[in-house]
């Protein structure tokens, strides 16, 4: 099972969707999740450039003007999704893994950078998940937060910012986990190559871990965005 999360900072370009197709190539993934897409639009064709010609299906929110947008694409063979929900930053998915059979949630996240906002964002996403009780749940994406004070690192050197301690407030009351990340340690990098920061990850229920109890999380090189893609993977004959 693998899954990728990625801010790809824009898909109009050719290149940026030449670069996801080369990853889904090469990975294999049984759905991907991509933020910051910039798209008002998007139909099969866009999606067959970036997943290719084998079966798959697809979950779109459009952008505010130049800003957001959210497409989840699956592996129809590997996904059977039965429900979408479109959220301000979220798009949701409820379907099933079809050769496990294992039911799951999942949230494709795009926070805001405004604290208050974020802060609606995290109430909404708690309420969704605590009404999902002991389902195998999975929120991944750019959360525009970290989780401590050394998840990032400025030019500046001050860390004016706090919103670390609602987001951690977010993770515990929901008793999602937050599995070590493998590669690296920050997840986006100005180009200046002076500041850096862990925005991006995987949160997971405990259903979730339980039921994949040897998953990791590995952030890959950057490429064009400045964000890293992240992969959520579980090898099944382990």
């Amino acid at each position: 099972m693998k899954i990728i999360s990625w801010n790809i900072r824009g898909l109009g370009g050719f290149e940026k969707r030449k670069e996801v197709l080369k990853l889904v190539g090469d990975l294999k993934p049984f759905i991907i999740c991509l933020q910051e897409t910039k798209l008002q639009s998007c139909d099969v064709f866009l999606c067959s450039t970036l997943w290719g010609s084998s079966s798959h299906a697809f979950s779109f929110r459009p952008s505010v003007g130049a800003s957001g947008g959210l497409l989840t694409l699956w592996d129809t063979s590997e996904v059977e999704v039965w429900s979408t929900e479109s959220r301000e930053h979220v798009l949701w998915c409820r379907g099933r893994f079809v050769k496990s059979g294992e039911e799951f949630l999942l949230a494709n996240v795009y926070a805001p950078c405004d604290d208050g906002a974020k802060q609606v964002l995290w109430d909404s996403l708690s309420m969704r998940i605590q009404a999902s009780w002991r389902e195998m749940v999975c929120v991944c994406g750019d959360f525009n937060a970290a989780r401590h004070v050394d998840e990032r690192r400025s030019v500046r050197g001050s860390q004016r910012s706090v919103d670390h301690i609602p987001f951690n407030r977010f993770i515990e009351d929901n008793n999602l986990v937050d599995l070590p990340l493998v590669g690296r340690k920050f997840t986006w990098f100005r180009g200046d190559g002076l500041s850096m920061s862990r925005l991006d990850r995987f949160l997971l229920s405990e259903e979730w871990c339980l039921t994949w109890p040897n998953c990791k999380q590995v952030a890959r090189l950057r490429g064009l965005s400045d964000h890293c893609p992240l992969v959520l993977s579980a090898n099944e004959e382990d």
